[in-house]
């Protein structure tokens, strides 16, 4: 049985330009044949198969970033060759080629590329076309141009923030339950890359939290909680991550540690903690439990272990660290 999957919206832009491109295309062969435009008809064909096999690359594979690069350089060729071979009457072509290219890559690579584009055949067409014609080319393809740009980094710094904002917890800046159950799921699918060194994991939990947000309002609670977390991702290397798993439960996700190495970092968290004073110079504790990866196991069993490891703490006193079994 065939396994379907989620495709992703570069996967779409892809599939989408190269299909339609195939599509669009191909009838043009045939017309070139007709007439006897033997160039034209050998590229309108290079054109059709080169695109086509990107769309069944990509349908396959689901791989876009060479697809992405070699449909842009395609887009470029392709309409050169054609403006060249066919003249100043194909310059219409050169209008989706710019935004198809804008769609492939990011806003500045396009650009160049677009720019040095239109450029070239600026240069190449300026002695077979007449003033009025050079002037509308010029602000035609400048407008287009800019517009494109604008379009496409815009469209960038949107997905961009969404994404943030879709990993991440908007109390605390720390990774949020989707980001940790992706990064769980992508270190237990690479497992058998894990034998020589696993992974660590320290789910950490604010002693009697309860009691604060009772006693001085979620207010309190919920500045506690970013001083908390802020506090914590400064104690953290770039191999070592701070998600949020909810409430006042955190946990750190350390890529470089031995269970020596990530007990020690959990002790120089609690003793951090300790020794601070929050808002309303509080005094919290926090109680630590840490599992290293074993082989095979699930993210959901992992994130157990060190579950349980933690709550042995909060039953031996609280304010302490704990290693799973």
């Amino acid at each position: 049985m065939i396994k379907h999957r989620i495709r992703s919206t570069e996967e779409y832009i892809v599939l989408s330009i190269s299909g339609a491109s195939a599509l669009c295309i191909a009838p043009f062969v045939l017309i070139r044949i007709f007439h006897g435009e033997w160039a034209m008809a050998l590229l309108d064909s290079f054109a059709v198969l080169s695109t086509a096999f990107l769309f069944i690359y990509v349908y396959l594979t689901g791989k876009i970033l060479f697809a992405r690069r070699f449909l842009a350089l395609l887009c470029v060729v392709i309409v050169v060759a054609t403006i060249a071979l066919k003249g100043p009457q194909q310059l219409v072509w050169l209008y989706p080629a710019i935004i198809g290219i804008f769609f492939l890559l990011n806003p500045q690579q396009s650009f160049i590329i677009a720019a040095a584009m239109v450029t070239v055949l600026g240069i190449f067409l300026w002695e077979k076309l007449n003033y009025i014609f050079v002037v509308q080319y010029i602000f035609s393809t400048l407008i287009t141009l800019l517009f494109s740009y604008s379009f496409a980094d815009r469209m960038l710094r949107q997905k961009t923030q969404l994404k943030e904002l879709s990993i991440k917890d908007p109390l605390t800046g720390a990774g949020n339950r989707r980001a940790l159950e992706e990064e769980l799921l992508r270190i237990t699918e690479q497992d058998c890359e894990l034998k020589n060194h696993s992974p660590c994991l320290i789910i950490i939990d604010l002693d009697e939290f309860k009691k604060i947000n009772d006693q001085f309002g979620h207010s309190v609670g919920d500045s506690i909680l970013r001083e908390f977390a802020d506090l914590v991702s400064q104690k953290l290397t770039k191999n070592e991550q701070l998600y949020r798993f909810g409430g006042e439960e955190f946990v750190v996700i350390s890529h470089d540690s031995n269970q020596e190495e990530a007990s020690i970092l959990a002790e120089s968290l609690r003793e951090s903690i300790d020794q601070h004073r929050f808002d309303k110079n509080l005094h919290v504790t926090i109680s630590l439990g840490i599992a290293q990866y074993s082989p095979h196991e699930t993210g959901f069993e992992w994130i157990g272990r060190a579950d349980k490891a933690m709550y042995r703490a909060k039953d031996a006193g609280r304010n302490l660290c704990c290693i799973a079994a």
